[in-house]
């Protein structure tokens, strides 16, 4: 089976790299490089890199929509087409380029969670279970009929960060044993229910900075959902402090007061405390909370998360 693979970040790689093991992974393509940190280097996304070490043809259009494009990937007489977190919309005229059109996963369990932000609305919802879900490509977003879905708890615990690199692995092994009966129309597919259906909104640095007046609960959930980007911040007085390594409190505080327990920053709230066991001013190295409290004792005397942030849009709808 030949295959034509679109992807770009990180996410995708597992899967693409899984496809040249089973099958003939004919082309990759991939967003184009584009400047990254102060230098404004050049540089390529992980798909790109992957697919170099592993000496796949690359091809890095940037619109894979117009028709130079379309006849480069067209003459690699594709049967199947896979989408892996490409990141552009993949027009009709690419869809037909197979026969079965176009497969393409989501780390959700669709409906649920449409869009940007899958992984990071499942554990603001305090979701327990998560999972991806293979649809056939269509226009609108993430709407497609579902081709297959693996289920996966979400740990207590677990972050952002740790749940989308099991869910890149889900992806790779539920595409590979799926993939063949799809494109011999062995697989009944099922229309989503639009009843049903969640969507996510891209992430914005402004999501970081936490409202104290919310409750410890929905806050640690912010904390998990938002590792590694775009973390979590709250302001004490002048400073502001990102928050690396949370859990929750036990301690009885109001919201904003801020005292060292055994070793742990806990920071009142709404509802309950938040335990910051790991912190960073602004411009500063990490540091253990105690070690915090040795050099920033001033700020344990001040309210924290004031002024309190301005309502930001709500990252699911």
């Amino acid at each position: 089976m030949r295959i034509v693979f679109f992807g770009t970040p990180d996410f995708a790689v597992p899967s693409m790299q899984r496809l040249t093991t089973k099958f003939d992974l004919a082309l990759v393509v991939t967003r184009p490089d584009r400047p990254m940190g102060r230098g404004g280097r050049l540089t390529a996304p992980p798909v790109a890199t992957a697919a170099r070490q592993l000496d796949l043809d690359l091809f890095q259009p940037p619109n894979p929509n117009r028709a130079e494009a379309l006849e480069a990937i067209a003459s690699y007489e594709p049967d199947a087409l896979v989408c892996i977190a490409y990141g552009r919309l993949l027009g009709a005229s690419l869809r037909r380029l197979a026969p079965p059109g176009i497969v393409n996963a989501h780390p959700s369990l669709l409906p649920a969670y449409r869009g940007a932000s899958p992984v990071q609305g499942a554990l603001l919802d305090g979701a327990i279970e998560t999972g991806v879900t293979l649809i056939r490509l269509v226009r609108a977003l993430d709407a497609g009929p579902i081709v297959a879905v693996r289920r996966t708890p979400i740990e207590p615990d677990e972050t952002a960060a740790e749940l989308h690199v099991r869910l890149a692995e889900a992806t790779a092994d539920l595409l590979v044993r799926m993939l063949p009966a799809w494109v011999a129309g062995e697989l009944d597919e099922q229309p989503q229910d639009e009843e049903q259906a969640t969507l996510t909104r891209p992430l914005e640095r402004a999501d970081a900075e936490l409202d104290l007046r919310l409750s410890a609960r929905d806050l640690y959930s912010r904390w998990r959902a938002f590792q590694p980007w775009p973390g979590t911040r709250v302001k004490a007085g002048e400073a502001i402090c990102v928050l690396h390594d949370v859990r929750v409190g036990e301690a009885r505080l109001g919201a904003g007061e801020a005292r060292l327990v055994d070793d742990e920053l806990q920071l009142g709230c709404g509802t309950g405390t938040l335990a910051v066991r790991v912190l960073q001013p602004a411009g500063r190295r990490r540091m253990d909370a105690a070690a915090f409290a040795r050099g920033y004792g001033s700020l344990l005397q001040v309210p924290w998360g004031r002024p309190f942030p301005q309502a930001r849009p709500r990252i699911i709808e």
